[in-house]
């Protein structure tokens, strides 16, 4: 075991510049054996993870896999929040210029229909009045115009 520890070491197996992790695990694959290395000479132990060298039996493997997986999507998930963050920062600012300018559009369209209510209102009925008179005054020629036109007729009979 100690000559596998050595022999793991000096090979490339932990090479940051290639995004490996930071441990070398060895498996030894007779429980038996790594439970003698436990009992009776755990400065094999010592001297392993100084090493960076994790030992792991059958039992224990899938335990380590499953640690060394959480750690890895616990990175990304922190890499991928470093991207995500200023990408808020961007949309936050971006949502308050378009709250802004959505409130101003509201308030002009507010402002334009009361305006035309307005027209539609007030300044049709007061443009309606003269129109009104207009028509009477017409209407009240032709009656009196008509009315001349009988007495004319009537003084030719």
């Amino acid at each position: 075991v100690k000559k596998r520890i050595k022999e793991v070491t000096t090979r490339n197996y932990i090479n940051p510049e290639e995004n490996t992790l930071d441990y070398v695990l060895v498996f030894i694959p007779i429980e038996h054996i790594y439970s003698f290395i436990h009992e009776y000479d755990s400065s094999v132990l010592d001297e392993a993870l100084k090493n960076k060298v994790v030992l792991c039996s059958p039992y224990s493997l899938y335990a380590i896999l499953s640690v060394i997986r959480q750690a890895l999507d616990s990175f990304n998930l922190e890499q991928t929040t470093s991207e995500i963050l200023p990408l808020m920062g961007t949309f936050k600012k971006q949502y308050e210029e378009f709250v802004k300018s959505f409130d101003k559009v509201g308030t002009n369209l507010e402002n334009t229909l009361k305006e035309f209510n307005a027209l539609k209102t007030t300044r049709y009925n007061q443009l309606e009045k003269p129109l009104r008179k207009i028509d009477d005054l017409r209407q009240q020629k032709q009656i009196g115009s008509d009315n001349s036109s009988m007495e004319e007729a009537e003084e030719v009979v």
